[in-house]
């Protein structure tokens, strides 16, 4: 089910957005904005971790991703996303990456396990 959520791994905290199952760019747009929301609200450092398994990021979510985290305080130490499974998705990805820039890039993993064990070293 789509949501933000803070969760806990191996003793640490991890800002989980899970876009599984999100149809519309305004449902993705939306809990994009809501994890910006609880970012801005604890106003520290945190691990992310984003899944985007079964949701497509169209030209319209993407857009406005840019514009998101351009605006967005960069307080994440690391950043994971599970999902991206297709040529199409990683070039979409690097993409992302070169507009947030390094520092806060997106690392991609096969699955969420793997993802949360190199949030937490």
């Amino acid at each position: 089910m789509p949501g933000v959520e803070k969760i806990n791994h191996k003793g640490k905290e991890i800002l989980y957005i899970n876009y599984q199952g999100c149809k519309s760019d305004e449902e993705m747009i939306q809990l994009m904005k809501k994890a910006v929301e609880i970012i801005i609200t604890d106003n520290k450092e945190y691990l992310q971790l984003t899944d985007m398994t079964n949701a497509f990021a169209t030209p319209g979510y993407m857009k406005e991703a840019k514009k998101i985290a351009q605006d967005a305080p960069k307080l994440a130490k690391k950043r994971a996303i599970v999902g991206i499974n297709s040529p199409a998705r990683v070039i979409l990805l690097k993409a992302y990456n070169m507009v947030i820039g390094s520092e806060n890039s997106l690392k991609p993993f096969s699955n969420i396990e793997e993802a949360k064990d190199w949030l937490v070293k």
